[in-house]
């Protein structure tokens, strides 16, 4: 008899084919098989979809006629009535990320350890380069300059990597207490992809919920694989949804104190563009974020209004010392010396 799921895994996917059905293969392959999994098909292709998905009771299917966005489509998910009680946890896992069999077993083992924490990350390996760092917990720098923590190192040798706090969980592979989820209401559909899982844990962070990086929950990811490398797609969400993400969620004095630096940083952002040719994809979504400000505005009256945490707490989970952003390293101890 298969035992009740403790945690509901959301796979939104476009047309990934093999890379889907590897992921699926390699999550069907978990030690704890205590889950079920919910495939949200974002208008793909039945031709691409059908052939990967397994003849496996735990795992549903929802088929989108269009492209809803990957924000949106993780709350469809995660919404989507399966027949059974809805699990107390739910899991984003992108369809090139291809989980180790004690994945979900290190999570679950990990919530037991730190009961405040709304949000759990994982250790991100290169897919194409094992022994190299695709992330080790997300960063945020105040002027909301975000990035996979020691991205592109060489990963640690075992023992030397330390669970805690990281600023946000990387929804490439993440976890989610599915109370605080709701409290928050999941994923921004606005954002449509892309810094939209900073902000849900920023929210998560806003209403005193802890976010833990747990380096034994380890998956393999290919990255960018739906979308492109640094593609213009990815450039234009990037710079549209940075400025939501500011005005959103940064709290009280916080927000004024670094709004200088912000622009700043926004303007060097767009000259950097113009160099490399970038210009007119970038302007278009700092237009686009700036005609998008006033909704911004208003959500960010809601989420102060319901913030639990004074400015300083969240000032305190961030990196600032601009050397880290800089080489995008991971959080100040997060590895031990050996």
């Amino acid at each position: 008899m298969t035992a009740t799921p403790w945690v509901r895994v959301v796979i939104v996917t476009l047309n990934e084919g093999p890379l889907l059905g590897r992921c699926l293969a390699a999550l069907l392959a978990q030690t704890d098989a205590a889950f079920e999994a919910v495939v949200v098909a974002n208008g793909s292709d039945p031709a691409v979809l059908d052939p990967v998905l397994p003849d496996d009771a735990r795992v549903h299917v929802v088929r989108l006629p269009e492209n809803v966005g990957y924000s949106l489509a993780n709350n469809i998910g995660a919404d989507h009535d399966t027949g059974g009680p809805v699990p107390p946890f739910v899991a984003t896992l992108n369809p090139d990320a291809f989980p180790a069999p004690d994945w979900l077993a290190e999570l679950r083992a990990a919530v037991g350890r730190h009961p405040r924490a709304a949000a759990f990350g994982s250790l991100q390996r290169d897919d194409a380069d094992p022994d190299r760092c695709d992330g080790l917990g997300d960063e945020m720098a105040p002027v909301c300059l975000v990035w996979r923590g020691g991205i592109r190192d060489p990963v640690p040798p075992p023992g030397r990597l330390v669970e805690g706090e990281c600023f946000s969980a990387c929804a490439a592979a993440a976890l989610y207490r599915r109370e605080a989820w709701d409290v928050v209401g999941g994923f921004d559909g606005r954002f449509f992809c892309y810094l939209d899982d900073t902000d849900l844990s920023y929210r998560l962070r806003l209403r005193g919920g802890a976010v833990v990086f747990v380096p034994t929950a380890q998956v393999r990811h290919v990255g960018s694989a739906t979308n492109g490398v640094d593609s213009d797609f990815i450039r234009y969400h990037t710079a549209r949804n940075r400025l939501w993400l500011s005005v959103k969620n940064t709290p009280g004095a916080l927000f004024w104190l670094v709004l200088p630096a912000f622009v700043c940083v926004v303007l060097l952002l767009l000259a950097r563009s113009a160099m490399r040719g970038r210009l007119v994809i970038e302007g278009k979504g700092l237009r686009d974020g700036l005609r998008g400000l006033p909704e911004a505005w208003r959500q960010r009256r809601v989420i102060q209004a319901a913030r639990t945490v004074p400015w300083w707490s969240v000032a305190r989970a961030m990196t600032w010392d601009p050397r880290v952003f800089l080489r995008r390293g991971a959080r100040r101890g997060r590895v031990r010396a050996p």
